[in-house]
């Protein structure tokens, strides 16, 4: 027991500083990336701090798998460079022994982790979906870059070369319809914007400026008509915005007992969707009756193109439907590996802390956050690969994890052997 504490001792101090350095780290590449942004855009500083929470959520979720391989490079790194671990081995401790207190530390800290995962990671997914939702409604000018392409509306691109945060103005606004078959450019000074039909539309009200636009009967005729005020009505705009309330979430805001109920529904439309599928291929056609031979072959032949017609749109329903499986799975998977990386970590770190016999926290953030951005860049490419149906979602999300567990089994009875 007084070994496993003083190892408890050495290993828990460590891990709250790695988890503190590593979380000011997302912090201030958030502050840098995002919040410069909306604050310079007039929002309220409390809905700035709320929205600076609920990112420290996944923040911590990455945070804590991190701190975790941090903390055992540290401590076992210290422990070997002071020749604690030569001590214990002449006293008959093995490694072995030495890392059991750690590992269990992990496995419980990996509990806790799927239970983060599963319930307070997504609901803080959703609230600050909803709150950037609510800020893009009430502002629509906020989310805009100015000196930026602007495409995040349906059938419409737009630039705007300044943007006056306080008065809700645009100014130097060019507008590419791009849904017609010859788009249109709209030019104006300035604008402002406004949502209307309970957010459905998105209106720019335009002032002193140009439409350019080619007459589409007569394409050698080319207009240019001036205006002082036009107001220009971007539609559908709703789509980007059918999350109203808590009911309606995507995968990463949905627990895994819900995920698992959307991918038992995905399943059952793919097994409806097959056996509509042999109906039509295996199916009888209709050419029968007092016809002519001649009709006879072209009611099969244009009976065939309809099947083939039929045929592909079903492949395409049902890949989608495949997809979607694949999209809620990896989730599901995601969200427990991540947590069980935390074992992986230390069953790698604490040899790999031996070997290296350097302490402190400095080495200990550094290599850490090398070892995890090599491991996090599997798991996003898994995820592509999975999502695209090229690998399965159970290997995309666990394949680095069995990887570095083997590589952590190695070499810690390299460590014990020696």
């Amino acid at each position: 027991m007084i070994l496993v504490r003083y190892i408890l001792k050495e290993h828990i101090v460590p891990f709250f500083a790695a988890l503190f350095v590593t979380t000011f780290l997302f912090v201030i590449n958030f502050l840098v990336e995002v919040l410069d942004k909306i604050l310079s855009k007039g929002i309220p500083a409390p809905i700035v701090l709320e929205i600076f929470a609920l990112n420290v959520v996944w923040m911590v979720g990455l945070a804590v798998p991190m701190s975790v391989l941090a903390a055992t490079l540290m401590t076992f790194g210290r422990l070997s460079a002071d020749r604690e671990i030569t001590a214990m081995q002449s006293a008959g401790i093995s490694p072995i022994s030495m890392m059991r207190p750690v590992l269990i530390f992990s496995a419980l800290i990996m509990v806790l982790l799927i239970v983060f995962n599963n319930w307070i990671l997504p609901e803080a997914n959703l609230r600050s979906a909803l709150l950037m939702q609510s800020i893009t409604r009430k502002k629509p000018h906020a989310l805009i870059d100015e000196g930026k392409l602007i495409n995040q509306f349906p059938g419409v691109q737009m630039w705007v070369s300044r943007i006056d945060h306080q008065n809700a103005e645009l100014y130097g606004v060019r507008i590419f319809e791009i849904g017609g078959t010859y788009p249109r450019v709209i030019t104006a000074d300035s604008a402002s914007m406004e949502y209307v039909d309970m957010g459905a539309t998105l209106m720019l009200h335009l002032k002193s400026g140009e439409n350019h636009f080619v007459d589409p009967k007569d394409t050698e005729r080319y207009f240019r008509i001036r205006f002082s005020n036009q107001d220009f009505a971007v539609q559908n705009i709703d789509d980007r915005f059918e999350r109203t309330d808590t009911k309606s979430r995507n995968d990463r805001e949905m627990p895994i007992e819900d995920m698992l109920a959307v991918v038992d529904t995905a399943r059952a439309d793919e097994a409806k969707l097959i056996a509509e599928f042999e109906r039509t291929v295996w199916g009888k056609g209709s050419a029968s009756g007092n016809i002519s031979h001649k009709d006879a072959i072209a009611l099969v032949i244009r009976e065939e193109k309809n099947k083939q017609v039929a045929i592909g749109r079903m492949e395409v329903r049902r890949d989608g439907l495949k997809k979607r499986i694949a999209q809620y799975q990896v989730e599901i998977h995601k969200k427990i590996s991540t947590a069980v990386a935390c074992v992986v970590f230390a069953l790698i770190g604490a040899p790999l802390g031996i070997i290296a016999r350097k302490g402190g926290i400095g080495p200990g953030t550094v290599y850490s956050l090398g070892f995890f951005v090599v491991y996090w860049v599997c798991l996003i490419g898994g995820e592509n690969l999975a999502d695209r149906l090229i690998i399965p979602p159970a290997i995309s999300m666990w394949g680095c994890n069995i990887l570095i567990g083997i590589i952590g089994l190695i070499l810690t009875w390299r460590v014990n052997k020696r």
